[in-house]
């Protein structure tokens, strides 16, 4: 029997590693022993493994990816390491450079033959083990979704999309409720339907598929289902873990918060008896004991669960990787209104793709599709004029459709160049000055732009000239946006701004694209109106709160 180890780097993300999850469902049918590791496991531990498979993600997180890739090839040597994943796909030669001989697998895994194993199994179509979760505490926000793809690849080409790399050649699957009752049989139902197809309407069994999703139980009218007893589960997955010897402190972590998060204002008197029996100590003792009071009441436990759990729960599909405006006619938007989909994300990547964008979303609203989630590109070929032009336009839509009583969520997603390893991209028409000030304004909102007019003149101005403005001010005035505005700072900004001329202002933004990593260059002497808003810039909120009656001076000499 081969150990094999799947390990993700430490990143943060909040899908759990799909390549990984098929690659253990692969060597768990073979009767191997499958490990889940995020980020660098202990070198005694590792040494135990035969082979070692590492997912990698973004391209900026390259540093993180070969840091991990050096570890564990110090270990347990080069050959028995294996790297996947996006990133790898995209920059195989870069990683090559950095680690000469690296195995490297990229793209998808259609054969296990990749592998070195004469099986022939298309690993890309198996269902997902969820059950490596449990390896680890770290908690994937998205984890208790169905992770589906009924196509794969797209034909659109996009120059800034990844797809036709990683995804070369467009196809249909046909296996969906094949992976969706194996997931249900194994793991329990999940809440929702993440459909993870890069240009679902351009499959020609976009009706099937809309169908079997109503069989599955997300129709727009039969999308409730009892909530999933993960005790079940739990239980079963730690009497396999303890047959093979696996690690369990994680799973049993899991199991305890599921006792402790019990309400007992909810049970009979009978079932706080049992659980009480079962909870006494929890906390404090040992592993061994847990266990044995665990499996020596799992009949009950699972029983109990099956009665707590009574509730039903609304389940929803997201088309995640978003909809295709130009593919989304009358008759797919009817279509598509037959299944409980919420968020419906129809992309809006520049201003050219206006017309069929609005069109889709009138097709949408027009069958009763209600929720929308829209991702609209920038610093990629469009300057931030388009995009407040494309916010806006999404707010006017909202007005324009308030009996529909629709919502709307813009998410601004920021471009990051794929042959980039680091974020720092910046686009032909963006500085990083105004990209710095974007995520400013993003964390304030939680990376989110809602419906709502008021709000959102507030946080990107009332006209794109005024959003220029806004990206141009020092990030602390637009992060503490009332506090500065109430001392009185941003309108002394504002009035130094307005007194600069084009050529100053394209000066200003120069120097404060390269304030970050030369901080001295504020102190460098310039024409009298860039020195005297530059100033500004040394202001921050926490060395006012230390010094109020200083900059209430400052403020008044400056102004005189």
């Amino acid at each position: 029997m081969e150990r094999i180890l799947l390990v993700e780097p430490n990143y943060k993300n909040k899908y759990p590693p799909i390549g990984l999850m098929k690659i253990s469902t692969y060597f768990k049918s073979k009767g191997e022993f499958v490990e889940f590791h995020k980020g660098l496991m202990p070198q005694s531990e590792v040494s135990k493994f035969d082979k070692i498979f590492i997912t990698t993600l973004f391209t900026f997180d390259f540093d993180i990816c070969i840091q991990t890739i050096n570890y564990y090839i110090n270990i347990v040597g080069l050959n028995n390491v294996y790297v996947g994943g996006i990133a790898a796909s995209i920059l195989p030669e870069k990683f090559q450079e950095e680690i000469s001989g690296l195995n490297i697998l990229t793209g998808q895994l259609l054969s296990s033959n990749l592998l070195g194993y004469s099986d022939n199994i298309n690993i890309d179509i198996l269902e997902l083990d969820y059950d490596i979760l449990w390896d680890i505490s770290y908690e994937y926000p998205a984890a208790n979704s169905y992770f589906i793809y009924t196509s794969r690849g797209c034909p659109r080409k996009c120059s800034f999309c990844a797809v036709k790399t990683l995804e070369p050649e467009f196809y249909e699957c046909d296996n969906l409720i094949q992976q969706v009752e194996n997931v249900d049989v194994h793991f329990g139902i999940k809440k929702n339907m993440l459909i993870m197809d890069n240009n679902i309407l351009y499959s020609n069994r976009f009706d099937e598929t809309i169908d079997e999703l109503k069989y599955l139980g997300f129709g727009r009218e039969n999308n409730k289902a009892k909530k999933n007893n993960t005790m079940r589960f739990y239980l079963q997955s730690l009497e396999r873990r303890l047959e093979k010897g696996q690690k369990v402190s994680c799973l049993l972590d899991r199991i305890k918060g599921e006792l402790l998060n019990v309400k007992y204002s909810r049970i009979s008197g009978k079932d706080k008896k049992e659980l009480g029996c079962i909870c006494e100590s929890i906390e404090k003792i040992k592993e061994e004991e847990l266990i044995e009071r665990i499996i020596g009441q799992q009949s009950y436990l699972v029983d109990f669960f099956e009665r707590y759990n009574y509730h039903m729960i609304s389940r929803y599909v997201d088309f995640n990787q978003g909809l295709d405006a130009r593919l989304f006619s009358e008759e797919k938007a009817k279509k598509m209104s037959e299944i409980a989909v919420k968020p419906c994300r129809i992309a809006f990547d520049n201003i050219a793709t206006k017309d069929a964008y609005f069109i889709a979303m009138e097709n949408a609203v027009k069958y009763g599709i209600r929720h929308f989630s829209n991702y609209l590109l920038y610093n990629y070929d469009e300057n931030p004029r388009s995009l407040w032009k494309r916010l806006k336009m999404n707010i006017d839509f909202c007005k324009t459709h308030e009996d529909s009583q629709i919502s709307l969520f813009s998410f601004p997603m920021k471009y990051a160049s794929i042959k980039h390893t680091d974020r720092e991209y910046v686009g032909p028409e963006w500085h990083k000055k105004y990209l710095r000030a974007m995520n400013v304004i993003l964390n304030v909102t939680s990376g989110v732009v809602t419906k709502e007019e008021d709000f959102f003149l507030r946080a990107y101005g009332n006209t794109e000239e005024e959003f220029i403005e806004i990206l141009t001010m020092p990030d602390d005035f637009i992060r503490f946006r009332d506090y500065f505005e109430k001392k009185g700072f941003t309108n002394l900004w504002k009035k130094c701004y307005a007194k600069l001329d084009w050529k100053q202002k394209d000066r200003l933004i120069e120097i404060l694209d390269r304030i970050v990593e030369d901080p001295d260059i504020i102190s460098e002497h310039y024409d009298e109106p860039i020195e005297k808003i530059l100033s500004l810039y040394l202001i921050k909120k926490n060395k006012i709160e230390k010094n109020e009656l200083y900059y209430e001076k400052f403020l008044k000499e400056f102004e005189t």
